[in-house]
């Protein structure tokens, strides 16, 4: 094999590698924004302050980031206000959120993304267990409400 034809293979290899990543982060990603629009839904309409299906603008490339970091502070802000007129317990995630969305802004300054890739990751995932958690709580009071 010659050299030219083995780094073509090696370039055909990355590019199928870059693919899977892709797609499984797209994957994941939509799971987690289904969590984060169902959770949006759960919250009572008096203090959602937007549709939980809003969410989805998050998949729109460049801005999406933005939204998705709005949107999560205010589902976070709304799941405050719910949880205070329930008499629940929780913050809503409000400090989980605001420190993601602080890691995820470090993440596009060259050497600090080093830093603060791993924390934004681990936040993520927890972030996501939080929102989980909550519509859970919320879900079934919402089936109560409405029979």
């Amino acid at each position: 094999m010659k050299e030219s034809e083995a780094l073509a293979a090696l370039a055909g290899m990355g590019i199928m590698v870059l693919v899977v990543v892709g797609a499984l982060v797209l994957a994941v990603s939509i799971f987690y924004f289904l969590t984060l629009h169902q959770t949006m839904n759960a919250v009572g309409e008096t203090h959602r302050p937007l549709a939980g299906g809003l969410i989805w603008l998050a998949l729109i490339p460049g801005l999406g980031l933005v939204w998705y970091m709005i949107y999560i502070l205010l589902l976070s802000s709304a799941l405050r206000k719910e949880l205070a007129q329930r008499q629940l317990p929780g913050d809503g995630g409000f400090g989980i959120s605001l420190a993601l969305v602080i890691l995820q802004v470090l993440c596009f300054i060259p050497y600090v993304n080093l830093l603060a890739a791993l924390p934004a990751l681990a936040l993520w995932i927890a972030h996501w267990v939080k929102m989980a958690g909550y519509r859970r709580l919320l879900q079934p009071a919402q089936a109560a409400l409405a029979a």
